[in-house]
């Protein structure tokens, strides 16, 4: 498992990569567009070729990149619906340009008058539109999310039933974010609770979907459904959640980002050095 952070577009494209490098990250996670907004910023092929030849320079792999939070999938409001998946389309394209080999999305919420099992086919739906629309080698990544309310993703069993309904399952994994599942319920605070939570992965998805982790500490405790990241090992999941966790996981997904928050100035290479330690004692422990 190869680590970084969630890097900056304020200076554009390649002002990421070199952000990601000054942070003594592996591994990267970028938006193409502002998150907050529906309208797509435009990249010329001359920003992307440079993008490109940097990111080969800088050995920064995998990059995934993350969707806006506008879009929702699970929405059975036509005119939403269209939009989010347009938007999925237009941010595949996008990380197909560019060479990320991951798109991160959330999977949204199903409509007031709808159901979870009309939600789950619309995710389903917008996710074969977008992999029949743009060719190529980039994974869409569920990503896991605290639950609550009518929000999707917050267990195994409606992330599996979203895959199940893809016709390309090489297109499509899972991303685990370690605070929403904790806040969704799994206590990866102790081992017996992260284990738990990694045998049910296995029966109901499959080890071999789980393709990154967003590394974030919780600032609420388990089973709230409420989605708070802290600094690693300043939350409820603590220093002993995060070691066992990578030394379960680092030969299984390709990458750890972390989503920390940026305040006080230092955190992310703070936060990083921590992850950085605790893999370097998980592979010390496994060649003895």
């Amino acid at each position: 498992m190869r680590l970084g952070v969630h890097c900056s577009l304020k200076n554009g494209l390649s002002g990421a990569l070199l952000e990601a490098k000054q942070k003594k990250c592996e591994a990267a996670q970028i938006f193409t567009r502002s998150p907050r907004m529906w309208r797509m910023s435009r990249h010329s092929k001359e920003e992307i070729g440079k993008f490109r030849a940097l990111r080969k320079e800088l050995d920064i792999h995998p990059l995934a990149v993350h969707i806006p939070y506008l879009p929702n999938v699970a929405t059975s409001n036509a005119i939403l619906y269209a939009k989010s998946v347009n938007a999925l389309i237009e941010d595949l394209g996008i990380a197909e340009q560019i060479g990320a080999d991951f798109l991160v999305i959330h999977p949204g919420a199903y409509s007031e008058n709808s159901t979870p099992g009309e939600g789950i086919r619309k995710v389903a739906g917008a996710l074969n539109a977008a992999i029949s629309k743009v060719e190529g080698k980039c994974r869409i990544l569920i990503e896991t999310v605290a639950g609550g309310g009518r929000r999707m993703g917050g267990t195994f069993a409606e992330i599996a039933s979203m895959i199940e309904g893809v016709k390309d399952k090489e297109r499509v994994g899972v991303c685990l974010d370690t605070a929403h599942s904790f806040a969704a319920g799994y206590d990866i605070s102790k081992p017996a609770g992260t284990d738990r939570m990694l045998a049910d992965f296995k029966k109901m998805i499959g080890l071999g979907q789980l393709k990154m982790l967003h590394m974030n500490d919780s600032m609420v405790p388990c089973g709230s459904q409420k989605d708070r990241h802290e600094h690693i090992g300043k939350g409820f999941i603590g220093d002993g959640g995060f070691q066992y966790l990578i030394k379960k996981l680092d030969k299984i997904a390709e990458a750890g980002i972390l989503e920390t928050p940026k305040e006080p100035e230092g955190s992310d290479k703070k936060n990083l050095s921590l992850l950085f330690k605790w893999r370097k004692a998980a592979r010390g422990a496994g060649t003895k």
